[in-house]
């Protein structure tokens, strides 16, 4: 990717996702740069999410898969943003492909943004367009390296996936976009084969708020000090449809 792509990127992310408006860089960065690859080292991966469970205090690493949940939550979120934005509003897949990018983390051990070697765009390619290339060159090897690393139920980190990619999406004005079918679908927006055969488009139901909300419990209400996702949590939704009067 070259510098005036990123800028232009930059400046497309909308002020409601400036957090991650500089998700994506060129090149291989620094130290601190980790390469996706590396983390099927059960000790490079155990080390990143250390990091991260040492912001959280000294319970969070208690349950692994509630760790990785909400870590998973941050990297999503990263990734999302510029990624849509380029989908949605530049009209074009970013070359995310999982084995050759790598990750950049906070203070606090969060993923925050995402580098893409700058001089090698085939080996970065996604290899179908749009949503549905993200989904199987980066978001597959993503959920099923969780899975192996901590046992980690599939079902939970695609729920996470398609609860960000749905309010980003949402965001950049992309169900009025002519030119979002395959986002539309892949998130369950519309009907037909993209959404039938999407994880997303499955992980999500109406809630009642009007929004979609989760199918599985993500679990991050169970770190100490970390509250629920509110309406979107199936659990707390449930809970609230025990104690309602009924007629």
């Amino acid at each position: 990717m070259t510098a005036r792509l990123i800028a232009e990127l930059a400046a497309r992310v909308p002020d409601a996702l400036a957090a991650y408006r500089d998700g994506v860089a060129a090149g291989p960065g620094g130290p601190a740069a980790t390469p996706l690859r590396a983390l099927r080292d059960p000790g490079v991966f155990d080390a990143t999410l250390a990091a991260f469970a040492a912001g959280l205090g000294p319970d969070a690493g208690r349950d692994r898969r509630v760790l990785v949940s909400y870590w998973s939550q941050f990297y999503l979120a990263a990734l999302a943003t510029p990624a849509l934005t380029a989908l949605v509003r530049l009209g074009r897949p970013l070359p995310l492909a999982f084995d050759a990018v790598s990750l950049e983390c906070d203070g606090a051990g969060r993923p925050c943004r995402f580098r893409l070697p700058a001089d090698a765009p085939g080996r970065t390619a996604c290899p179908a367009p749009g949503l549905a290339g993200l989904v199987e060159a980066h978001l597959r090897p993503f959920v099923d390296l969780c899975h192996t690393r901590c046992g980690i139920a599939p079902r939970i980190l695609w729920g996470n996936a398609a609860v960000i990619l749905d309010h980003v999406a949402r965001e950049l004005g992309a169900p009025e976009a002519s030119s979002c079918d395959d986002v539309a679908s892949g998130l369950g927006w519309r009907g037909g084969p993209g959404c039938s055969m999407s994880p997303l488009a499955q992980a999500l139901c109406p809630g009642d708020s009007g929004c979609r909300r989760r199918r599985v419990c993500c679990l991050r209400h169970r770190l100490p000090g970390v509250p629920s996702c509110g309406a979107l949590c199936p659990v707390d939704c449930a809970a609230k449809r025990r104690s309602e009067p009924r007629c």
